[in-house]
């Protein structure tokens, strides 16, 4: 591909060096035709006023003088010609020579001469000047000059060889930079190609061809390009799918075993009955190992579901609303766990870009999480606006808390943070699943949670979500609980 560019680049800069260069190397041309032409135009006037009393009189002063002193000079000969009879003078230039005799004619009808095309390095060697000897109703003569275009074609030749030497470095500097820019621009998209083919390769569900991928035909552009894209889009495609099957593992397998969980915990509540006072603590842990897998299938199922790409919605609900539903469902009890809660008010409605369902089982996994690390000590709720139109929802406790150190892991799978050990309290039971849940579902819903530290103790969970444009009255907040 970088020879393609580099071969774009080098005709574009070609056509722009010759849009400057052409019409310079012209102006330059007709520049030094004109220049020509007005010093051989003077010449021939000077010459001919010198040569009229000749062709009126035969009288010829130092007109030959004059004509052998200018051919010696400029190399360029002359002839003088007569009307009356009189015998021409010539410095070597004959009458019938190519062109002389028609010039001649032209001038004796005291017709204008036509003006010399612009010079070339490749035009004829001379080129005539002619000129009426008289007044304009009498002529009596004509002198002719060959002149000489060589040192003029010379000029102009050497100035085209500058004009055509600037340009060659002109694009020899600008190649060189186009390869190194080329190089640097396409050098991580050679890597890149190259590393998507690998994994396109190396993943599950995509037919690999032998050798290179074949370029995808839906796209345009260069063969590397298409097929990158081809690769990307088959990449995608695995990845996809290998998520969705990654689900749909995770579901099935929590669905298969459920049934014999379910079964297994029903005969050792059965067995529990029919055993000795020796054996009977054995079977209680044994029922209870398989409630606690039981528990996390389930949350395996919930995280499942949480994690399962949404298209984009274009429903809203109003934050505050559900979060005093849910702080109202869970109210009776948390309040027999001895674990208040609170839901500071709001007047004024905080709208969110989310489903309602989901909303709630955010909320739903936040206040298990609370009470069950804060038994006996007060949970806020608070439903505020955010920056860059934002809805922040805050659900802080006053519990223990957590060690700093293991504040950014709690929403990793089956990771259950320590209880900070100047609250003196013990870890709670449970699978470690519910703030993964809880991040998958915010995430989920273009949000993003955030966890740190209750100013005084405890763990403060705030979840960020897309708002919609509120145009009403400023927030007015006050504390009272909902019961």
């Amino acid at each position: 591909m970088r020879a393609r560019l580099l071969l774009v680049l080098a005709i574009l800069a070609a056509v722009t060096a010759a849009g400057f260069a052409v019409p310079l190397s012209l102006v330059t041309s007709e520049s030094r035709t004109r220049e020509f032409v007005l010093s051989r135009d003077a010449d021939v006037q000077r010459l001919a006023g010198l040569a009229e009393e000749y062709v009126t009189t035969g009288k010829a002063g130092t007109l030959p003088a004059e004509m052998e002193a200018y051919t010696a000079l400029y190399g360029e000969p002359l002839l003088v010609t007569s009307t009356l009879g009189i015998k021409p003078l010539s410095t070597g230039l004959a009458s019938n020579a190519l062109g002389v005799r028609e010039s001649l004619a032209r001038a004796i009808r005291n017709q204008p001469a036509p003006v010399p095309a612009a010079l070339t390095p490749w035009s004829p060697p001379t080129v005539l000047f002619a000129q009426p000897i008289g007044s304009d109703v009498q002529v009596s003569g004509a002198i002719i000059l060959a002149a000489s275009t060589e040192g003029a074609r010379a000029d102009i030749e050497r100035a085209w060889l500058l004009a055509l030497a600037a340009v060659a470095a002109a694009l020899l500097i600008f190649g060189v930079i186009a390869h190194a820019v080329s190089r640097w621009v396409l050098r991580p998209l050679g890597r890149l190609r190259l590393r998507v083919r690998e994994l396109a390769a190396g993943l599950p569900f995509i037919p690999v061809r032998p050798g290179r991928p074949q370029p995808s035909p839906r796209a345009g552009g260069p063969p590397e390009l298409r097929e990158l894209a081809g690769s990307f889009d088959a990449m995608a495609s695995a990845v996809t799918a290998s998520t969705a099957a990654q689900q749909r593992l995770v579901a099935d397998t929590a669905h298969q075993l459920r049934n014999p969980l379910a079964a297994l915990q029903l005969r050792l509540d059965t067995l529990e009955g029919q055993v000795d006072a020796a054996n009977r603590p054995r079977v209680q842990r044994a029922g209870a190992e398989a409630e606690r897998l039981n528990a996390i299938l389930r949350d395996l199922l919930a995280l499942a579901r949480a994690e399962t790409p949404r298209p984009p919605v274009n429903e809203s609900c109003d934050a505050w609303s559900m979060a005093a539903e849910r702080v109202n469902f869970w109210s009776v009890a948390a309040l027999e766990a001895g674990t208040p809660l609170t839901l500071v008010k709001s007047d004024t409605t905080h709208r969110v870009l989310a489903q309602e369902h989901l909303v709630q089982q955010l909320l739903d996994v936040l206040l298990d999480n609370a009470c069950k690390y804060a038994p006996g000590e007060k949970v806020v709720v608070s439903v505020t606006a955010g920056r860059r139109n934002t809805v922040v929802v805050t659900v802080a406790d006053s519990g223990p808390g957590v060690p700093a150190s293991d504040l950014g892991r709690l929403s990793e799978r089956f990771f259950r943070g320590g209880i900070s050990a100047d609250r003196g309290a013990s870890n709670p039971p449970g699978t470690g699943l519910g703030l993964a849940i809880g991040t998958a579902l915010a995430e989920n819903m273009g949000g993003t949670l955030h966890l740190s530290p209750t100013p005084g103790g405890g763990l403060t969970a705030a979840v960020e979500l897309p708002g919609l444009p509120n145009p009403a009255n400023p927030e007015s907040v006050q504390e009272g609980s909902v019961s």
